[in-house]
């Protein structure tokens, strides 16, 4: 029965998008598919659910997905797949798989994918050195830009893959209470008292307090529920 589950979870979340690229100011980078590297977006270019996007300072793109259109504004990061309306359903099955797969593998880092920088018709840059700037940070951004478009439910999805896959995130305290507002907004209550309690252990001082009120807040909506 788990299996079948993924695999609707996969299918579900995973559904064949295209993505026009409507406009562009600035500086704009597209990882392709599976690939390491980054490569320059221009007008006129096709992406699909499986690329991720990022903007650099005063930059941003407009995307048009069967006439509905989306922004991805300055310093943000954003993977495709998740411009896409997802249920509560798709997203508590999403939450459960997040608690699996952030499980890491001990003492094991995945370096042997390639992340030279190839050719001269395209912009490409080495994926570690995107790693080392702030590609969390920005993943972070794209999925508060989600929220504020309406995708609330996939925004809580990508903000808890970055987590995952950028552990330095998980120490941002106040981007973390935006996305556990958003389950408390959702109403699912034990969700957001479950990621309070695993964002408690990187609170210090008054975001330690913070994160007490938010906890107190949740308990009291969960005994009148």
């Amino acid at each position: 029965m788990k299996k079948f589950l993924i695999i609707f979870l996969i299918i579900g979340i995973n559904a064949a998008q295209d993505f026009a690229v409507e406009k562009i100011s600035g500086n704009v980078l597209v990882q392709k598919g599976f690939s390491e590297s980054w490569e320059d977006v221009k007008i006129g270019d096709k992406l699909s659910k499986d690329d991720l996007l990022q903007t650099e300072e005063k930059s941003f793109i407009q995307l048009n997905n069967s006439g509905s259109r989306f922004l991805l504004k300055s310093n943000s990061a954003l993977g495709l797949n998740h411009i896409k309306e997802v249920s509560i359903n798709e997203l508590l099955l999403a939450l459960a798989m997040e608690e699996i797969r952030k499980i890491p593998k001990d003492g094991k880092k995945n370096e042997s994918r390639n992340t030279a920088v190839y050719g001269e018709e395209h912009k490409l840059v080495s994926t570690l050195e995107i790693k080392k700037s702030t590609l969390g940070q920005k993943r972070l951004k794209g999925a508060k830009q989600l929220a504020e478009e309406g995708f609330e439910e996939s925004a809580i999805i990508a903000a808890k893959e970055t987590y995952r896959k950028y552990p330095d995130t998980r120490k941002d305290i106040n981007n973390r209470l935006y996305f556990v507002d958003l389950l408390i907004q959702l109403e699912l209550l034990e969700e957001a008292n479950s990621e309070l309690y695993s964002l408690k252990e990187f609170a210090e001082d008054d975001n330690l307090i913070l994160v007490d009120k938010k906890i107190n807040e949740v308990k009291e909506k969960l005994t009148v529920n």
